[in-house]
């Protein structure tokens, strides 16, 4: 039987430890001694999904480490670093087999979640992402999405794609672009805080464009960055739109309506829907600015990066722009995006 360990235990790896349980998998779950109260330990389910019973779960890293040679990694972003700063105190670390199944990029250093593992000492052939659209309510009714796993080694995102497709729920394609593919994933939840921040002030027209806007925007990022651009029009990015800036499941995208509606970017009305430190978008729009900078701190003025929808979303979140003005500041962005 396969064996299957997952590091993590909130919305999607729960998700994850469901779809691999429903492919006859033997799934072990593990998350921090300090989450022992996750309601998933106690009572195998949470308001997402219900796990069977031959589901296992620990909070010993290491026994999580020795159950599977693939090791799926379902976190926090921000956390990955100093999850991956123990894993790498474990004998044999190196030659498991890892799958990043989460979306972001590090906001202190701009670091994508595989270059973290890279400097942690996991081999490159070993490293592969799984991303694309979809919510865990959608997956546990039944509802079909597609999946994208892209990697360094391409036969190694081959295998993960049989291992882990699950017929007429999950179909999964493949690729070797992993750099298109992080970046994608990890700026569509950028664009949705914008999609939010345009429903809320009334401007859902403006959706349209931004779609194309940020399509143009991202596209023209990956490719400076070593990417292919096509990747922007993929699973990664453009295919989780409709997941992300229309379904009102996305975290982002209510994160974005409700502080217009608020004026305000954290209070008990705004938690009541999402809680700020979840929504990946914040901290990776940080992100995306401190990488554009970077590349543009090397190279000449003919060829630096704009990312004017990125970066009017990083100054709304970070209360650089008035809440009452930030749909209008948002509109103008993609308009100026649709001329790069």
């Amino acid at each position: 039987m396969m064996k299957i360990s997952i590091l993590g235990a909130g919305r999607w790896a729960s998700n994850i430890a469901f779809c691999m349980d429903k492919l006859n998998y033997d799934v072990l779950v593990w998350e921090r001694i300090e989450e022992k109260e996750n309601p998933l330990f106690l009572t195998r389910k949470n308001k997402f999904v219900e796990l069977s019973e031959n589901v296992n779960f620990t909070h010993d890293l290491e026994r999580a480490l020795r159950h599977s040679n693939i090791i799926i990694i379902s976190i926090l972003s921000q956390a990955l670093d100093s999850l991956m700063k123990n894993v790498s105190k474990i004998k044999g670390y190196e030659n498991k087999h890892y799958v990043v199944a989460m979306k972001g990029v590090e906001a202190t250093t701009g670091r994508r979640l595989s270059e973290i593992l890279l400097d942690n000492g996991v081999k490159k052939d070993n490293i592969a992402v799984w991303v694309g659209p979809g919510h865990v309510q959608s997956i546990f009714a039944g509802q079909p999405t597609n999946m994208i796993i892209s990697a360094y080694r391409e036969q190694y995102a081959k295998r993960l794609t049989k291992i882990f497709t699950r017929r007429k729920v999950i179909d999964i394609t493949h690729s070797n672009d992993i750099i298109g593919t992080e970046y994608g994933a990890a700026a569509k939840n950028v664009i949705g805080i914008a999609a939010g921040i345009l429903e809320g002030c009334g401007f859902e027209q403006k959706k349209g464009p931004l779609m194309p806007a940020s399509v143009k925007e991202l596209g023209m990022f990956i490719d400076a960055l070593g990417g292919d651009r096509e990747s922007a029009s993929g699973l990664a990015f453009l295919g989780d739109f409709q997941a992300t800036l229309f379904d009102h499941n996305s975290k982002n995208l209510t994160y974005g309506r409700e502080i217009v509606k608020e004026l305000a970017l954290d209070n008990d009305k705004i938690r009541e829907k999402v809680i700020p430190c979840t929504v990946e978008g914040i901290k990776t729009s940080d992100a995306l600015i401190l990488k554009k900078d970077q590349f543009n701190a090397r190279v000449s003025e003919q060829q630096q990066l704009r990312m004017p929808i990125c970066e009017a979303v990083n100054d709304i979140v970070n209360g650089r722009i008035p809440l009452d003005k930030a749909g209008e500041y948002i509109s103008e962005k993609i308009t100026e995006a649709l001329y790069l």
